[in-house]
Parts: C-alpha cells; structure tokens; sequence
C-alpha cells in the first residue's frame, strides 16, 4: 500500500457546530468519509511506523463515525416526518403543525432529526436553488435551522439563539420582542422551511422561564412559515404536551392540538420480527468494519447475544461498545472483535447496570436473538444462528 493511499484514508475529525449556520452548512455539505482500505495483519505489520499511526488513526475515526445507519425504527421516523413537512403547505396566515421526536435516551434521537434535516436541506436547494433573491441583492436559501436548548433557556436567550444561528451582528442585544423580529426576519427571508429543537426536555413549565419558553413557541409558529421539529426525553411527563394544565382542563391545551409525537423504541429480541431487525443490523455494522482478522458472522452470529445483553438494545450504547471494542482491537493488535476482548471495555452505567439480569435470561435460553432458535450454550456469544 502506498504512503498517498494511506494518506488519503486519513481523515481529521470534523468539530463543526450545527447551531451556527457554517456549522450546519459545513455538516450538511460534508462529503461522505471515506473507508479506509483493508490491509491483512501482515500488511499492517509491514508499514512505517509514521503510516501504521496514520492508518489506525483513520480506522479509529472510521469506526466512532459508523453510520448513518438507516433501521427499520428510523425508516419509520423518517416517513412520519416527509409526511409533516411535505402536507404543512399552508399560507402565511394559517399554523403550521409541529412535530415532536420523544424518546428514551441512547436510542438516537438526535442522530434523526439531524440526519433527516440533512435530507430536507438537500431537497430544499435541488428544488428551489441555492440563493433566493431579496431586493436588490441575493441571500443564501437556509431551509433548515437547527437549535440546541440549555437548562436556562429563556424566552430572550431563545431568540438570540435565533439571531446568532444566521450569524447577526449583535445577535444578543436588545430586546427579546426585537430579537425575535429580528430572526422572524431571516427566516423569511432566506425561506427556512424547517426548525429543529433539541433538548426541549431542559424546559420545566413549573418554573416560570419554562412556561414562557414554552408558550413562545407558539408565538413563533404564528409567526413563522416553518414546520417546527422538537426533540427531547419525556416531554409528556414533563407537562409539555399539555402545558401545564391537569385532568379536565388538559383539553385546553394548544399545543397537544398542533404537535405529532413520534417515537423510537429500542431494538427487541422477543418477536421474531425483532431479532430480525437486530440481525440486519449487526450485519450492517459487519460489513462496516475495517479490522485484519474480521470474518463474516464474528458479530451479527457470534457476538449476538452478547451484544444484545450488554447494549440492552439501545442504539447509542452498542455503537460505543463497537466504538471502542475496535480501537482496542487495534491497539493491542488482535484486529477483530470478540467476547473476552469486548468484557474489558466499559460502555455507559445504564447498559453496565442493566446487563445482568439480560446475560441471564440468555445464557438460560429463556431469550436469544437468533433468528431460528437453538438450545443455548454456556457462554453467550458463542452460540451458532441462522
């Protein structure tokens, strides 16, 4: 392998922000990452030390940066939300309906949203172009605006998120009606179609911030000729669906009228439609990985269970468990995934907790992730599948 192929599997890590506007263009425009080749344990072995880094360094990049991977749980999401913004053509003097993105955590929600206002970029700028003209002069089309909140967003700090996202000068001065005017402005003017919130859950509409944040979101989709995509952890606990308002006078709420929730759920080894789905994805994150000794089935087949158990089926958990089981594979140069390599990487408390009582239930046969069961051998992991 040549020292340019090697340099041109080298990727750097791509720190953009996507609150800001060249942050989110920068995200959306990203060429794909390249894979890096493939090379035997003996190819590797042969590199120059300055290269061998170069390529693992690639490898480590590749492997945290998986993906997207477009599951069924996904699929779902991504129709519901075509759906919503492709029907929310109504006229400037009618409200829009927002959709709502609620989930567990680690079951990627953020990951959607975000992945969806790719596409709805994309689509945006093939239809209408990239420039939309506004006097005499000409703005860059924006189609979607992404926005993270905080645990003190307030209905001020809201707006000069706003401003500071189409870069305004001065975006945190002024008022909080005059912040909002001023990004009503932009929205209008370069045609933001799409507004995603994520971390809506930071909001407690028992606190009076909260309540006004949430009862300006409202204003905004008065105001705003955009579909409004909010993202976030228990949201109907958290009184946001109903605004606050409790038995009967929940009917009175606005915004249970005007927002969809979508949901994901984590992946599920109980139904044979189940273990099917976790076993398209186990072969897709296989055919991914860039390691000397990989071989077909060493996760979809070999690792199944295991991976199940220590993941309890939660997307964001099994991708930094797969995350770091290859870099340590190569770093101590076993160049493949296994069993007792995976049980010396630590993943995140939740999945470490829950993994007990899972490796249990799969060791005694009472679950499995094949496909067409089979009787269960001691160690989970190294049972055969269909």
């Amino acid at each position: 392998m040549s020292r340019d192929q090697i340099e041109a599997a080298t990727v750097d890590e791509r720190d953009w922000n996507p609150s800001t506007k060249n942050g989110w263009f920068a995200l959306a425009d990203a060429p794909v990452r390249a894979r890096p080749p493939a090379l035997s344990a003996v190819q590797i072995a042969a590199l120059p030390g300055p290269q061998r880094r170069r390529y693992n360094e690639a490898r480590a990049l590749w492997h945290a940066n998986l993906g997207p991977i477009r599951t069924p749980q996904i699929g779902t999401v991504f129709g519901e939300l075509e759906q919503i913004c492709g029907s929310n053509r109504q006229d400037g003097d009618k409200v829009k309906p927002a959709a709502v993105l609620e989930a567990l955590p680690g079951l990627g929600k953020t990951t959607a949203a975000i992945a969806f206002g790719k596409a709805f970029h994309h689509n945006q700028i093939d239809l209408y172009g990239p420039d939309v003209a506004v006097g005499d002069g000409r703005w860059q089309r924006t189609p979607v605006v992404y926005l993270g909140l905080t645990s003190n967003t307030t209905m001020r700090s809201l707006n000069a998120m706003l401003c500071r996202f189409f870069g305004l000068p001065a975006a945190a001065r002024g008022t909080a009606d005059l912040l909002a005017h001023r990004a009503a402005e932009c929205v209008a003017q370069c045609k933001t179609r799409l507004i995603i919130v994520d971390d809506v859950h930071f909001l407690d509409i028992n606190r009076r911030d909260g309540r006004e944040v949430a009862n300006h979101f409202k204003w905004l989709a008065n105001t705003f000729p955009v579909t409004f995509l909010f993202v976030g952890v228990g949201l109907r606990a958290r009184g946001l669906l109903d605004e606050g308002f409790a038995g009967a006078d929940a009917a009175l709420s606005q915004t249970a009228r005007r927002w969809t929730v979508l949901t994901l759920h984590p992946f599920e080894i109980r139904t044979a439609t189940g273990r099917r789905t976790w076993r398209q994805l186990l072969l897709g994150i296989e055919r991914d990985l860039v390691l000397a000794n990989t071989r077909r089935g060493m996760i979809a087949t070999d690792l199944a269970d295991y991976l199940f158990a220590r993941s309890t089926g939660h997307f964001a958990s099994l991708m930094s468990l797969i995350g770091r089981g290859c870099f340590k594979a190569i770093t101590t140069g076993a160049e493949a995934l296994s069993l007792d390599l995976l049980d010396a990487v630590r993943i995140d408390e939740a999945a470490e907790t829950a993994r007990g009582e899972l490796h249990a239930a799969l060791r005694t046969g009472l679950m499995t992730s094949r496909t067409k069961p089979r009787p269960a051998t001691p160690r989970t992991g190294q049972e055969g599948a269909a």
